[in-house]
């Protein structure tokens, strides 16, 4: 069996299952946050709604693609998650609730909301869910209107603060361009089920914002950490992840693909190469952090950079069929899942290791339940372009 293929097999024989049968939470609604190694729900004392989200997409996309066995565990999770996050008060969604759903941290995160906006999308996307587009755009309302910051210097979106209080005043935390991202996911899967251009006229704005402060022409790297200004942070604003810069390749290879303006496949090129050049370890593990020179700065490995690594490799092949690069991207793409298969990977029941030490050395077995959505949607992009073993 080719690596893409048994990458699949594991997703949807093992992975959706784990999701459907494990996660979901038939006692009370919705999903558990993590599981154990024994795939037992850990007593947390919490649900988030970003891992309400990114479970509901899980088996969202899983119907999509032609398996829907887990449709009723996502029509009992849209239903908690709609009845026990949104906030009828003020609008916009509860950061954390109890396991049973009554709320707990009544906060608005801006992170949250932007998995809540890419559930919602698939949930229209694969099931109707009841309102489910209007909450969508009731929630952009909100996090466009009463998450503003001041615009750029030059008259450009200035995107939103890190998250708000209850009654949405900002809580001033530093800016990170990672919510910005998942937004700008969000907004592009919002387009490409309702074909709406308004969508891709607000991912439009974000991608301005990445290339006006997020991304680093002079060393080609993506910054991570900022002052509420855009300024890179004085303590962290050298930290420059490898894993974000293989998931905003994707993304700007998407947002081109689906109409955007195609003047950012450069800087998907160069971001893609400088995680290449510098962000594998001797092993073939993808380090955590790097600076922007590429010396490494934490040499831990986790599970998520492989899977968008394998994503990018494979829009890179994709684009660039038939050159060397292509010819390039295509062999990562397949050493990348022949890693996460030997490295990460328990094929046998879904189950998968989540970090390592900087030798490789597992350091954790728990199950978190946010990180099925990269494991899944890295899958998927598999199943759309398959490559064979050599």
């Amino acid at each position: 069996m080719s690596s893409s293929a048994a990458f699949v097999r594991y997703a949807f024989d093992h992975l959706l299952p784990l999701c459907r049968d494990r996660f979901a939470d038939t006692i009370h609604g919705g999903f558990h946050e993590r599981l154990d190694p024994a795939e037992q729900p850990l007593p947390l004392g919490y649900k988030r709604s970003m891992v309400q989200a990114r479970q509901l997409y899980v088996l969202a996309h899983g119907a999509l693609s032609g398996d829907r066995s887990g449709q009723d565990a996502a029509e009992q999770g849209y239903d908690f998650l709609v009845r026990n996050f949104w906030d009828d008060r003020n609008g916009g969604w509860f950061f954390k609730v109890l396991p049973d759903g009554q709320p707990l941290d009544s906060s608005k995160d801006f992170y949250g909301h932007a998995f809540v906006l890419f559930g919602l999308a698939y949930a229209h996307a694969a099931f109707a869910a009841p309102r489910a587009l209007t909450l969508a755009q009731e929630t952009w309302v909100l996090m466009r209107d009463r998450l503003a910051m001041p615009a750029l210097a030059d008259g450009g979106w200035g995107g939103l603060a890190e998250g708000a209080s209850a009654d949405w005043v900002p809580n001033g935390a530093m800016r990170r361009q990672n919510p910005h991202m998942h937004l700008l996911e969000a907004l592009l899967a919002l387009h490409e089920f309702t074909g709406d251009g308004a969508w891709l006229s607000e991912a439009t704005a974000v991608i301005r914002l990445f290339q006006a402060r997020f991304f680093d022409g002079a060393t080609n790297t993506l910054g991570e950490f900022f002052t509420q200004d855009w300024r890179p942070d004085p303590v962290t604003g050298h930290i420059v992840e490898p894993g974000h810069h293989f998931e905003w390749a994707w993304l700007l290879d998407r947002y081109a693909n689906q109409g955007g303006d195609t003047s950012v496949l450069p800087l998907a090129d160069a971001l893609f190469d400088k995680a290449v050049a510098h962000g594998f370890l001797p092993d073939g593990g993808i380090m955590d952090q790097m600076d922007p020179q590429g010396a490494p700065i934490l040499r831990t490995r986790r599970i998520w950079p492989v899977a968008e690594a394998i994503k990018a490799a494979l829009s890179q092949a994709r684009r660039h069929h038939g050159t060397s690069a292509g010819d390039a991207a295509r062999a990562l793409a397949q050493r990348l899942m022949d890693h996460l298969r030997a490295a990460f990977l328990d094929p046998a029941d879904g189950r998968w290791i989540e970090t390592q030490d900087e030798t490789g050395v597992p350091t954790m077995r728990d199950l978190p339940g946010s990180t099925p959505y990269h494991l899944f949607l890295a899958a998927t992009e598999a199943a759309a372009a398959p490559i064979s073993s050599n």
